[in-house]
């Protein structure tokens, strides 16, 4: 959805998803006009880049920028889900993007400020490019970490109060890190999987692919175009630097935090399915 000098965005389900008393995203009738939206704003977006450079010259254009994206984001997402759940979706996004940019400091690499694009997430510049493949899975696998742990704290709201809201908003946030693990372009997932294989595309462009013929919509449809425009088109030169340990490692990470978070999404949902919640 961006160069590679770009964090990927964290990406909302599909419809976008809303929460309900099952715990399963509700489709919404107008989502092709919603996802007509998103991708008309993602456009400007990317033929704007200009535009956003001299924003961003300007004294408190970097908050303003960050809180005025937050804000249409929550109009928008509230069209369908209501305002609290609208709110409570942005501020995991901002939880995940978060992430990457405290990854970024980290690894002494200027993070920029979130932009939140409605009905395809967010993303971060990174401003400055990793000196090894290590460090850029390092910087892309701390944001499905970080929205992990605030789809978690939701979670525990839900059962503290015994909330369906809570857990249906928990189950879409454990939905958006699982889905942006998805090993293909510049997604989270793809950014990790290919320290593991040069062929990781080719496994996430299956999966995409399913998922476009299982629930179609324009936001899938651009994000898996542009996935495999970019995984097809970067030079992975640099993946001969990664080691037989580095693979051993990331195969860990990768695999235990995807196969947490179906777990995650299998409970949340029998919970408000067995308790009535």
């Amino acid at each position: 959805m961006q160069p590679p000098d770009r964090e990927p965005p964290a990406w909302p389900p599909p419809q976008p998803a809303l929460a309900t008393t099952t715990g399963a995203p509700a489709r919404s009738s107008g989502s092709a006009v919603k996802g007509g939206i998103g991708a008309l704003l993602l456009g400007l977006l990317a033929k704007g880049k200009g535009l956003l450079v001299m924003l961003k010259a300007l004294p408190f254009a970097k908050v303003l920028l960050t809180g005025g994206s937050m804000a249409a984001s929550v109009l928008l997402y509230a069209m369908n889900g209501g305002f609290p759940f609208a709110l409570g979706l942005v501020l995991m996004i901002f939880v995940h993007e978060m992430g990457h940019g405290i990854a970024m400091k980290r690894a002494g690499i200027e993070a920029g400020w979130p932009v939140f694009i409605p009905f395809f997430g967010a993303m971060i510049a990174m401003k400055g490019r990793p000196t090894h493949p290590r460090i850029e899975a390092d910087v892309a696998y701390a944001g499905p970490v970080a929205g992990t742990g605030a789809a978690l704290f939701v979670a525990a709201l839900g059962l503290w109060l015994h909330s369906p809201f809570f857990l249906g908003l928990a189950y879409t946030g454990f939905f958006l890190n699982l889905f942006n693990m998805t090993p293909l372009g510049f997604l989270d997932g793809g950014r990790i999987a290919r320290v593991l294989s040069r062929k990781a595309s080719i496994v996430g462009a299956i999966i995409m692919g399913g998922l476009c013929l299982m629930s179609p919509s324009p936001q899938l449809v651009i994000i898996a175009a542009m996935g495999l425009m970019h995984a097809f088109q970067r030079n992975n030169a640099d993946l001969e630097l990664v080691t037989e340990a580095d693979r051993r490692t990331w195969a860990f990470r990768y695999f235990g935090l995807c196969g947490f978070l179906g777990l995650a999404l299998m409970l949340t949902h029998q919970l408000t399915k067995s308790h009535g919640w």
